[in-house]
């Protein structure tokens, strides 16, 4: 949600508290408060506000600008004209301590219990849909990311699940992170009753995945094909996973798929997403790969023999644009036959190859691995495909 948006939130809020009595209904009392908004907003009427909105002013300035020193000064103001200001805090911890990730973890952790003392006094305690307890959440949430990122497994379960616990409606997406922790501990036990009380477990494909892998992992591999064939029916996507010889390693540490502008809920994306948290457990275990790979074929096998970025396409493309239409080179680029380098490489790596200049067997062998490693995206699997396709690099 929108800072603007929030801010609206608890200026409705303010209403309620200061006029809610006035009014038959809250229903009546808000439908009055937003009428009275627009209004003003129509006629560029000035919103008399208060210390709280001022500082949610000067938190937005803050993120949109791109002056670090410029930023810190913003911030200050912010929890100067309210202390509270939690998102405000937390963006100057991240400002003064990005480089240091232990001061990171003490600061996150030392704000987070003020922060609490505050929230367990001061609000209703309804969970994320209390505009006022957003911030406090969001920050716990941070916390319990950051001791995931650490590896401090047992910490960010604590966070996390109390988390859970304080907001029913889950707004962060909590449980996601909760069941690959589980899936990290290997603790079947926790996993499954954790999985088994979330509502609509069965109709998540990011609930699905993490614990069909632990029950691959557990020797549960009946209840796994009784989980994956509901994966399957709700996200048409998963064949992509496996189209190649090995899990889409490069797809995974792209941050452009991984975390594009916009999330699509029930795609290859949203898996990369839960495989992101468990890459330790799935990476380098071949078993459960050929195992998953085999029973998504046989549920899917027409599936099989479609890669996820060489389906057909047409148009006129210019690969240097940020759009999905590339030109006749480009899409020559894509051909499949011995001459060509770069056949069966994803569309987002052949991308990536082509603008840097590299079509030919003659282009590679000009450039050393270690140079086409440093491009964006590229990673060991795109070296591995392209010697398997017989590259030559240039010696160190």
């Amino acid at each position: 949600m929108s800072h603007d948006m929030e801010k609206f939130h608890r200026l409705v809020q303010q209403f309620l508290n200061e006029h809610g009595d006035e009014f038959d209904s809250p229903i009546e009392a808000v439908n009055h408060f937003t009428e009275e908004y627009n209004k003003k907003i129509r006629t560029n009427a000035q919103f008399e506000e208060t210390a709280e909105m001022q500082s949610l002013d000067k938190l937005e300035e803050a993120l949109s600008t791109r002056s670090i020193k410029r930023q810190k000064k913003l911030l200050d103001e912010a929890i100067t004209l309210w202390p509270e200001n939690w998102d405000a805090q937390s963006t100057l911890i991240k400002l003064n301590t990005s480089d240091d990730e232990a001061s990171l973890i003490e600061n996150y952790a030392f704000l987070e219990k003020r922060a609490r003392k505050h929230w367990s006094k001061h609000t209703d305690q309804a969970g994320y849909r209390n505009v006022e307890e957003r911030p406090y959440l969001r920050l716990k949430a941070t916390l319990g990311f950051l001791y995931m990122e650490a590896g401090m497994i047992d910490h960010a379960l604590d966070h996390l699940t109390e988390l859970y616990r304080m907001d029913k409606s889950d707004a962060l997406g909590t449980r996601y992170k909760i069941i690959t922790l589980y899936v990290r501990k290997f603790d079947w036990k926790n996993a499954w009753r954790f999985y088994q009380k979330v509502e609509s477990a069965d109709q998540e494909d990011q609930m699905l995945l993490p614990i069909i892998i632990l029950a691959v992992l557990t020797d549960r591999q009946d209840l796994a094909k009784s989980l994956l064939k509901k994966l399957v029916d709700i996200n048409s996507e998963i064949g992509y996973l496996f189209a190649g010889h090995m899990w889409p390693v490069d797809d995974l540490y792209d941050d452009d798929i991984v975390f594009a502008d916009r999330y699509q809920p029930f795609t290859y994306q949203s898996l990369l997403i839960s495989l992101r948290d468990i890459l330790y457990v799935v990476m380098e275990n071949s078993y459960l790969f050929d195992w998953l790979k085999k029973e998504v074929f046989n549920l899917i096998p027409d599936r099989r023999a479609e890669p996820r970025q060489n389906r057909l396409f047409s148009g006129i493309i210019d690969p240097n644009a940020d759009g999905e239409v590339v030109g006749a080179g480009f899409r020559d680029s894509l051909r499949d036959d011995p001459s060509n380098p770069l056949r069966n490489i994803s569309y987002e790596r052949t991308r990536q190859l082509y603008i840097a200049g590299l079509k030919t067997y003659e282009d590679f062998s000009e450039i050393t691995e270690k140079d086409v490693l440093g491009l964006k995206g590229v990673g060991p699997v795109t070296i591995k495909d392209l010697k398997n396709n017989g590259v030559k690099f240039r010696d160190s």
